[in-house]
């Protein structure tokens, strides 16, 4: 049963990038990407002639070792602040008369909503760290520091 279903989600996975593939929306993310590559605090990252590539595959190390691990505490933070939240919200369903499941799907709208009001503090960095990983991609795969 769950080898019915890899292939499945692979199916539908590699279908998908079939058509993003086809309707061209990869061409325009790879744009996207450059650009952040190109944002002025990130442009003069890994010039150095003699270190630039070092300096990248250190970054692209250090990006793609601890990420999961960073992913995987946010994970369980989020677990703990969702369980919290809804116990918190449960009793004003129950004098409601809601059924106990609804909290779930509200606290977790709250949460995207949450996320979405406080993008201002996260997503700047979170673009500029990327921009980042993609310049240190390019610099350290094109075998030369790309030119300011």
């Amino acid at each position: 049963m769950i080898t019915m279903r890899l292939l499945l989600w692979s199916l539908l996975v590699a279908a998908a990038g079939g058509l993003a593939w086809g309707v061209g929306w990869i061409g325009s993310f790879q744009a996207w990407l450059a650009g952040l590559a190109r944002q002025p605090g990130v442009r003069e990252a890994f010039a150095d002639p003699e270190y630039g590539r070092i300096d990248a595959l250190t970054l692209l190390l250090s990006f793609f070792l601890l990420t999961p691990i960073g992913a995987l505490v946010l994970a369980i933070v989020m677990v703990f602040v969702l369980i919290a939240v809804a116990l918190l919200f449960e009793p004003a369903l129950r004098t409601l008369k809601v059924p106990d499941w609804v909290a779930v799907p509200v606290v977790l709208a709250g949460s995207g909503c949450v996320a979405w009001a406080a993008s201002g503090l996260w997503l700047p960095q979170s673009l500029q760290i990327l921009g980042l990983v993609v310049r240190a991609w390019s610099v350290y795969f094109s075998g030369t520091p790309a030119p300011k």
